[in-house]
């Protein structure tokens, strides 16, 4: 199948000090029983082992379509642009180096573009949850997680498309500029919103990608992730002023809080408390409110010991209410 037909698909893995993980990440774009015409990696300034690693599989499969371009470190957003400039497919693919997929996951990418039509940019597909400690979370593949169509309005849900999921139509991503370098965070979430103003999305029913939670993946406060987050969606509103009409500025503005509460919620019971305090900074300095956001200002009037006391005397006398 060659660079020019409609179902040719390059691979666009940016990878930082990918090991250990790279290895699993390139045999699954390997092993897709649809084989893409290139699998680029963006090498973005590794320290470790990752180049020579890319260059051994490019030795070992010489008919896999492996490339590594290396450049100085620039980010995430940046390195992906790198990818998606060397790619000459109809469709990008984003892949990252601790995350895997199932073997026909482009292949029933290509069938639900297929279905959807041209004016589909974006199919994206379920996601399992893989932790440090063994546990394996599948994901709902319904409710919020399934975004198809015309979907600016659910991408103000709190939960997001799994973006090592994603396969984007190159044109598309050439006509919104690619992402945006600036985010340092929620770069995937101001591509999707971008995206969603010039074309549909299409969803795979499926658990095809596999997602690693781990303890050396971005580690920034809840806060400035959900900062970034809302950024995008204000850039959407500032840049779109139509759509944002049509799905109502008090909507998203209710969105905006509702996820900060989602959040809230989150930071409180898991005892994350000054995240939990810097969170509802955030919503002040945002002018952010809801009757759940007044919720969780009243229990931030506790100092921590005292939460942490009912901890202990919760802990101590399990039937004490």
């Amino acid at each position: 199948m060659g660079a020019d037909s409609e179902n040719s698909v390059s691979v666009v893995i940016p990878c930082y000090n990918g090991l250990p993980y790279l290895p699993d990440a390139l045999d699954s774009a390997i092993a897709q029983t649809y084989k893409p015409e290139q699998i680029i990696v963006v090498d973005d300034g590794s320290s470790d082992q990752s180049p020579q690693t890319v260059r051994d599989y490019a030795r070992d499969h010489p008919d896999a379509g492996i490339e590594l371009i290396q450049q100085a470190n620039a980010g995430e957003p940046a390195a992906r642009n790198t990818g998606i400039n060397a790619a000459h497919s109809r469709w990008v693919a984003a892949l990252d180096t601790d995350d895997w997929w199932e073997p026909r996951k482009l292949a029933m990418q290509l069938d639900a573009a297929a279905q959807a039509g041209p004016e589909c940019v974006l199919v994206h597909t379920g996601v399992t949850h893989h932790f440090d400690d063994g546990r394996v979370d599948p994901k709902p593949l319904d409710g919020p997680a399934r975004r198809v169509g015309r979907c600016t309005r659910e991408l103000l849900e709190p939960s997001s498309i799994g973006h090592p999921s994603i396969m984007v139509r190159r044109d598309a991503l050439q006509r919104i500029g690619g992402y945006d370098a600036s985010f340092k965070q929620a770069c995937d979430i101001d591509l999707y919103f971008r995206l969603s103003a010039i074309g549909t999305f299409a969803f795979v029913p499926k658990h095809l990608l596999h997602y690693r939670i781990h303890a050396n993946q971005m580690s920034a406060s809840q806060a400035e992730q959900i900062g970034y987050h809302h950024r995008a969606v204000h850039n959407f509103v500032r840049d779109h002023p139509d759509i944002a009409d049509q799905i109502g500025r008090d909507t998203i503005h209710q969105a905006l809080a509702g996820h900060v509460a989602v959040k809230l919620e989150s930071l409180y019971w898991k005892r994350r408390l000054d995240d939990f305090r810097s969170l509802l900074a955030y919503a002040q300095e945002q002018g952010l409110d809801s009757p759940d956001i007044q919720l969780w200002r009243k229990r931030a009037r506790w100092p921590d010991w005292v939460i942490h006391a009912k901890d202990w005397v919760g802990n101590a006398n399990p039937t004490a209410s």
